[in-house]
């Protein structure tokens, strides 16, 4: 367990970047000077000697408490304590703690409890990053076979559910970043190609998506061609009042990320307005309510509320903390506002409730309450990827994975909005390739979020949630030509000379916020194909040829390092498509060509 009055330590540099950090998100020199100064029940301060991290992990300088002999225990057979040293320092934390100069090492090599591997592991301050995938990390995600390629004429229909979450775009930036190996069953195309700002047009006449297409060339196989399918969704009333409750895991797994956690609730925070109501609810051991219901136009109380938050270490029962925040989201429901519960946590639960199938079954059953869920992930070698995905998948969610400022104020200011007002739940796509124009075909990315047929038409089956002006993109390769049947059948037959001037037909099937079920279409005719726009295709096509390659997939054909870096030389020629900022999306691309 960690020592009240403990202090975290970061460079002069670091700090100063904090205290920016808050001031960019319009605090006072005061409110600045208390988040800056305080986290968690902790103290944070500069301190010269420290050198500059650029990777934003933290944890506290203290001694540790002896561990319970049932702490020990429960350490020795990899059980999750809060408060044993094993639970406190995983590998990942270890090797954090080496790249920043070993910190911890007086007080964990002192501790007789601490297993020789982590001893070891702290030991070898400035060693490189294993190019080996580390044995230790206890991250989990989900990693499926990529889509096959498919004959019109066997599988006319590719079908998805709509995916706006960043969490993997932000793990990939992060890693290169901090030039980490990458796990590739982290990376998800279509997360990649999601987050880029495309220059799309809003729906006009009142619909709730506008759905267009571009055509080209496939840079990495010449006998292929890309199809480029966008959806647009409106932009949201941002006035609705919002009704938010604060869920905050201050369990042993997050104590390295508690001054992260604290700056992406001030960026929420600083969003809401006069009429907004703000509640924190805390978890670990046991659930805490720290604020009811603050009026969101005093920051001055909601800066309060935030540093009552009480860090406390100890096991993560998280399903009990989801269970608290619903029911008293529940009690305190406003019909007219926008219901919604941000959990910020690392997916690590280890009481109640524990697995993915669990915890799905669990928040699905939510769905029907009319409040929402955002999940804000956190963790080095131990988040849980695959939990946070099931947890927005099920539960009318969203999202996104936070390393750094920079993440904050992408996803939790910046699309703030995006991510906080959904327009359309359960957003389900079909896209049908002609069979006259199409041979072959593969859907780029949505490998986990692949739908069947009875899926797409069961109006109770979850699928993800689309906000305010959120942009979803589909690519899809494909080859010309007329198809032909791969299998046998006796009695299916296809017409495909019918329908001759489409290309392509689009069906989404959506519900509206209260719960009405929707299906919206759109025919892409061969002219459009012949007529096509290029905005957005050349840096898609970019952005999933880098998916392609990190993903190391067996579809990336012709794709190369070289290739990767003509396509963003050609795409900086055109100042309105180039994004040359250092944290952007072609910044974050050629650190990764550097560094190769």
């Amino acid at each position: 367990m960690f020592n009240k009055g403990s202090t975290f330590k970061m460079s002069e540099k670091q700090f100063a970047e904090l205290r920016d950090f808050y001031g960019k998100l319009g605090y006072s020199d005061k409110q600045v000077k208390l988040l800056s100064e305080n986290c968690f029940g902790f103290k944070v301060a500069a301190d010269k000697s420290r050198e500059y991290s650029p990777n934003w992990t933290f944890y506290p300088e203290r001694e540790l408490k002896e561990p319970s002999f049932p702490e020990r225990m429960m350490s020795a057979m990899g059980g999750a304590v809060g408060g044993a040293v094993s639970r406190v320092m995983p590998r990942g934390m270890a090797k954090s703690a080496a790249k920043n100069g070993g910190a911890y090492r007086g007080a964990v090599m002192a501790s007789a409890d601490v297993e020789d591997g982590l001893c070891e592991d702290v030991a070898v301050a400035g060693a490189a990053a294993p190019a080996e995938p580390d044995e230790f990390s206890s991250a989990e995600t989900k990693n499926p076979r990529e889509n096959e390629p498919h004959s019109p004429m066997d599988t006319p229909q590719a079908i998805f559910s709509a995916n706006v979450n960043s969490g993997s775009w932000s793990y990939l930036r992060n890693k290169i970043s901090g030039q980490d190996r990458i796990d590739k069953s982290f990376v998800r195309i279509e997360e990649i190609l999601n987050s880029y700002p495309y220059k799309l047009d809003p729906p006009d006449n009142g619909d709730l998506f506008r759905i267009t297409a571009e055509y080209s060339d496939c840079p990495w196989n010449k006998d292929e061609d890309l199809l480029l399918v966008e959806m647009k969704a409106k932009k949201a009333d941002a006035s609705v009042k919002q009704n938010l409750v604060l869920l905050i895991d201050v369990s042993g797994s997050m104590t390295d990320n508690w001054v992260l956690v604290q700056m992406s609730a001030a960026a929420i925070m600083s969003n809401l307005k006069s009429g907004d109501t703000l509640s924190i609810i805390s978890y670990s051991d046991n659930t805490q309510t720290v604020i009811k219901q603050v009026d969101c136009g005093d920051k001055d109380k909601c800066v309060d509320a935030l540093l009552k938050v009480d860090g406390i270490g100890g096991c993560t029962r998280g399903s009990e903390g989801l269970e608290n925040a619903y029911g008293y989201l529940a009690e305190t429901y406003d019909k007219v506002a926008n219901n919604r519960v941000f959990i910020f946590t690392d997916g690590d639960f280890n009481f109640g409730i524990t697995s993915e199938g669990g915890l799905s079954e669990f928040i699905y059953r939510k769905r029907e309450t009319g409040i929402y869920l955002s999940i804000v992930g956190y963790g080095f070698d131990n988040f849980k990827d695959n939990k946070m995905e099931a947890l927005a998948q099920n539960g009318n969610g969203n999202y996104t994975f936070v390393s750094n400022p920079a993440d904050i104020l992408d996803n939790l200011n910046d699309k703030l909005i995006s991510n906080l007002i959904t327009v359309a739940k359960d957003v389900k796509i079909s896209v049908e390739l002609n069979p006259a124009y199409v041979s072959e075909y593969r859907l780029i990315g949505y490998d986990a979020r692949q739908l069947t047929q009875k899926e797409f038409n069961d109006t109770e089956k979850a699928a993800d949630g689309i906000g305010s002006e959120h942009n979803v993109v589909a690519l899809i390769a494909l080859k010309r030509g007329e198809a032909q049947r791969r299998y046998s059948t006796r009695y299916v037959t296809a017409k495909a000379e019918e329908n001759k001037d489409e290309f392509a037909f689009i069906e989404v099937h959506y519900k509206s916020p209260d719960g009405t079920d929707l299906v919206y279409t759109k025919a892409i005719t061969v002219e459009d194909i012949e007529h096509s726009a290029k905005d957005n295709i050349p840096a898609a096509s970019m952005l999933a040829m880098f998916g392609l390659l990190v993903k190391e997939s067996p579809y990336k054909g012709d794709a190369s390092l070289d290739l990767l870096a003509g396509m963003i030389a050609e795409l900086d020629k055109n100042s309105e498509i180039s994004s040359k900022e250092p944290y952007g999306h072609f910044g974050i691309i050629r650190k990764y060509l550097f560094k190769r």
